[in-house]
């Protein structure tokens, strides 16, 4: 029977929810906002299997990408974080009668894990999402959709793709797996709670959330929230949600010891943006987005082959890829001195924003440079045109 006594072991997966055979677990929230499994003693036939199919608990081996790009979509007809390659990945599965699974937005703007059939259904995807996604019974309808036939494209942070994997507990050949360069997931609760504030602050229920805004172009980019009567448009660095989550204070305690990227999720490619253009793509480099984008499989190879004419590429190798991207990177990022103390105020700060203002590291001479840089990118733009 799963027991979490480490927090740092449990990416929230789900695997073990889904396989549970006497459905004795279910995913409770905690102080920090982050959902953790918990198992029924009296339900529980001590089968081990949630033990056995957890992917932090059996984390699989590295595997070396197969080839590295620099990519780019130049007609985008939906909005993108990065180079816009997810969208053509999701269209190729969707033409030939598959279905996509992917984060997408709900009408509270909690985020969740859902099915797209269409086209149409496939722009709830678009853009980050940077709050860990409710998983619900995704993993169990992939698997039926899988078991009738069907191609799925399955989206998700490189634990996801894990458990995923891990809870099928073999390989299928109609399934494609994508995952993200991770910087870590920031605690749903957290976002419920940030939400909730602004919706006060303004007076105005929210209706969207855009966290990558790229109105300014894609290194300056801004979050936009969309309320009821009004839309807001806050820097990134002066959102206190977003500059947290930058600064890795939000994020999942399993995050700070990721076992599962660089290579250990199995999935067939990883896409992220490449923050290295400058140097390793620069003809490329217009401030209009570009990815990073790994082939880790030979299926992956194939799914590739079939968007690469649509795309304007060029050939690089893993470490371009993962320069400037700490996505992309062997070593998880540090867990912050004053990250326990600041998720034990949070429930009692009477002026949520504020509070979290107060631990954001301010770093001067990097806003300076920051502010320095989008000037001669501003500059660069207008002698372009």
């Amino acid at each position: 029977m799963i027991r979490i006594s480490d927090k740092e072991l449990c990416c929230g997966c789900t695997a073990c929810v889904s396989a549970c055979p006497a459905r004795c677990i279910v995913m409770r929230r905690d102080r920090e906002g982050f959902d953790y499994p918990v198992a029924n003693p009296d339900m529980c036939l001590k089968c081990g299997l949630c033990e056995k199919i957890c992917p932090m608990l059996n984390p699989a081996q590295k595997v070396e990408p197969v080839a590295a790009y620099a990519a780019r979509c130049e007609s985008r007809t939906m909005a993108a974080s990065s180079g816009g390659i997810f969208p053509l990945l999701a269209r190729e599965i969707i033409e030939n009668g598959g279905v996509v699974c992917g984060a997408a937005m709900d009408s509270s703007c909690m985020v969740e894990h859902r099915e797209a059939e269409t086209i149409d259904e496939l722009s709830a995807f678009s853009g980050a999402k940077y709050v860990q996604s409710e998983m619900y019974s995704i993993f169990e309808d992939v698997k039926c959709r899988l078991d009738e036939g069907t191609s799925v494209l399955f989206s998700g942070t490189p634990c996801q793709i894990a458990g995923l994997k891990s809870y099928l507990r073999g390989e299928h050949e109609n399934l494609y797996t994508v995952d993200i360069a991770c910087h870590g997931v920031p605690s749903p609760g957290l976002w419920e709670k940030y939400k909730t504030a602004l919706e006060k602050q303004y007076s105005s229920n929210l209706k969207n959330v855009e966290f990558r805004d790229q109105s300014n172009g894609w290194r300056h980019y801004n979050i936009r929230y969309e309320f009821a009567d009004r839309t807001v448009k806050v820097p990134r660095l002066k959102d206190p949600y977003l500059t947290l989550f930058l600064q890795d204070m939000t994020l999942r305690p399993s995050c700070y010891d990721c076992r599962l990227r660089n290579g250990r999720s199995g999935s067939d490619i990883t896409l992220g943006d490449l923050w290295s253009v400058a140097q390793t793509a620069p003809k490329m480099n217009d401030d209009n987005g570009v990815s990073g984008v790994l082939i880790n499989t030979e299926k992956g190879r194939e799914l590739w082959a079939k968007i690469a004419e649509d795309l304007t590429l060029q050939q690089l190798t893993p470490s371009d890829v993962a320069k400037d991207n700490g996505g992309f990177s062997e070593k998880a990022t540090t867990m912050p001195e004053k990250r326990e103390e600041f998720f034990k105020g949070v429930h009692s700060a009477k002026n949520l924003p504020k509070y979290m203002r107060s631990y954001v590291v301010r770093k001067p001479l990097l806003s300076l440079y920051r502010k320095l840089r989008s000037l001669l990118s501003s500059l660069k733009r207008r002698i372009l045109k």
